[in-house]
């Protein structure tokens, strides 16, 4: 495991362009990219290459975006100016000149070349038939992958499927064109991948047979094809291959990095060798006040939004003196809320050895079960497969009961617009601050409704500004339309 994390660093800055560089400017030729290709460890380092975006994967991961742009969190920080450009996206007044929508078009892009380079490099190789197959696999689960995220922010994006092709010389394309090249690749992989219990020690953070099922689902739920979904989801239930993690808390430990729930990750591994790749998900949510830098500050809302005695508040919340499971008093600093969010929290035996939490080897939790389960609770329920949502329903259910019968009662309802909405407020609890609440009231197109009932509540200028219409996408970077000399347009409203 140590090792694929130091391949990806080494592969990432010596076979390609750096990051920084790929971000900055059009690339102006790898390093010999066709002599390059000759063996099995060049292929390998390919792929290691294509998976390196993830670690700190710009305006996707570590503060808690798509619940600060909803109604689950505010932006946090050290200030209002700390990270200005996360009020637009708190306020819906997202312009084309955003510093995260920015970051998110470049890093997925820059996954997506790469993983262009492994599905058409690859193949030449002599090496091992089985070993080549698997590392076409993953390069088109990445690809899928990076592309899933641009297709769900942005819509309509250039479809860039050749090693030699820059995004800026390339339209838009349609994004159900976009979705049919995500679903050819993702039921590639799922053929392929080998299922997560064959996976060898050092290979955990790699892409699954599971991992490609489950995407599948996701990417047909976004779609709103629930039929599809439905199946999918199922496939992964089926398989036996996960389960839920007793103890909810322990989900979000260092202990629980590949464990039982976990479907799909991102492998943190501090190395003093490479200690420029950092790890910032805890720092930057952690408590101005304790170790980190206060964004992502839980609302009133999202706490208010917990069943009684729902012991997921006090795993997913903490506030000013509350004794954390390390047994530390709670200081929550700056928060703009009174609250932090407990599941990005680092406890005291977590703390790496060089006492700087971006050196923490915390894994960053990306597709559990309990999501799955509540997503085919959904599905299930579209179908008219009301039993079978009520199954995955409850199991979540169960579990965040702790052993505590007298809470949590089962749900029982048959209606299918009453089981709609108590599957909704299954999913706003059990995954909040995970970064998923905007996109499911989004695709559950009702963002605006929510958004603007919030601001009315509280009188807030979050949710104030949603446009129907307009801010159910990013706008894209007018850098980029730029570069582009006017190929790509910009999306309605920005």
């Amino acid at each position: 495991m140590k090792r694929f994390h130091q391949i990806i660093i080494l592969a990432s800055s010596t076979l390609f362009l750096s990051c920084g560089d790929f971000l900055d400017k059009q690339p102006l030729g790898e390093m010999s990219v066709e002599s390059a290709f000759s063996t099995a460890n060049d292929a390998n380092k390919a792929l290691v290459a294509a998976y390196n975006p993830m670690l700190n994967y710009n305006g996707m991961s570590g503060y808690s975006i798509y619940d600060i742009a909803a109604d689950n969190a505010e932006k946090g920080g050290e200030g209002p100016s700390d990270g200005g450009y996360f009020n637009e996206i708190a306020y819906s007044t997202l312009t084309s000149s955003n510093t995260i929508a920015s970051q998110v078009w470049k890093s997925s892009f820059l996954g997506i070349r790469r993983a262009n380079i492994v599905i058409e490099k690859v193949p030449q190789i002599a090496m091992d038939d089985n070993a080549k197959q698997r590392i076409l696999a993953e390069g088109r689960f990445l690809r899928a992958f990076y592309y899933f995220n641009l297709v769900t922010l942005y819509g309509d994006v250039p479809l860039i499927d050749k090693a030699e092709q820059v995004e800026q010389n390339f339209e838009r394309s349609s994004k159900e064109l976009v979705y049919d090249l995500i679903i050819q690749d993702l039921t590639f992989a799922s053929g392929i991948l080998p299922e997560k219990a064959n996976l060898a020690a050092g290979e955990k953070a790699r892409a699954t047979k599971g991992a490609a099922e489950a995407y599948l689902g996701k990417v047909y739920l976004y779609k709103g094809d629930f039929a599809q979904a439905e199946i999918w989801l199922k496939k992964v239930i089926d398989s036996k291959a996960y389960s839920l993690t007793p103890k909810y808390y322990d989900i979000f430990s260092t202990e629980s990095d590949f464990g039982r729930e976990n479907i799909f990750e991102v492998n943190y591994v501090y190395d003093a060798q490479f200690n420029n790749t950092t790890n910032l998900n805890q720092l930057r949510q952690g408590s101005t006040a304790m170790y980190g830098y206060g964004f992502a500050n839980p609302t009133q809302d999202l706490v208010d939004a917990f069943e009684p005695g729902d012991p997921r508040k006090g795993h997913t919340v903490y506030k000013q003196n509350d004794i954390m499971p390390d047994g530390v008093t709670a200081d929550v600093g700056i928060s703009e809320t009174g609250y932090m969010n407990k599941k990005a929290y680092l406890l005291e035996s977590e703390f790496p050895v060089t006492g700087d939490a971006r050196h923490s080897g915390k894994n960053e939790l990306l597709y559990r079960y309990g999501m799955l389960l509540l997503w085919h609770a959904e599905a299930a329920n579209e179908v008219g497969k009301t039993q079978d949502a009520l199954k995955s329903l409850n199991e979540v259910r169960v579990r965040a009961r702790e052993g505590n019968n007298n809470i949590l009662p089962l749900v029982t309802v048959t209606n299918k617009e009453d089981l709609k909405k108590a599957i909704w407020q299954e999913q706003r609890v059990e995954y909040a601050m995970e970064n998923i609440r905007y996109f499911d009231l989004i695709r559950q197109k009702r963002a605006g409704l929510v958004m603007r009932a919030y601001s009315l509540k509280y009188n807030s200028n979050k949710g104030k500004n949603f446009r129907d219409g307009i801010n159910e996408l990013f706008p894209i970077p007018q850098s980029e339309i730029d570069i582009s000399q006017g190929k790509l347009k910009q999306n309605t409203g920005f």
